[in-house]
């Protein structure tokens, strides 16, 4: 449950990396706790670079994957 939307922003790691957001995902606060780090939106898996907590929900800057990358998910 999220809104997903264009967005650019570039994060700048110490050690010389650069990564860019391509997306940002606004979901209920609610959901923080089911995060580990990563998003599926349909097909793509993202990395969450930052998050910032707000009243009722939570923005999610979010870094697409390669289309190799794989999740194992346990069930």
């Amino acid at each position: 449950m999220a809104d997903v939307q264009p967005y650019r922003k570039s994060f700048s790691f110490e050690d010389g990396y650069m990564l860019e957001t391509t997306y940002r995902a606004f979901c209920p606060l609610e959901f923080l706790w089911q995060l580990n780090g990563y998003v599926r939106v349909n097909d793509n898996i993202f990395i969450i670079l930052d998050k910032k907590e707000w009243s009722d929900y939570v923005e999610l800057y979010l870094y697409r994957c390669k289309q190799d990358f794989t999740l194992e998910v346990k069930e």
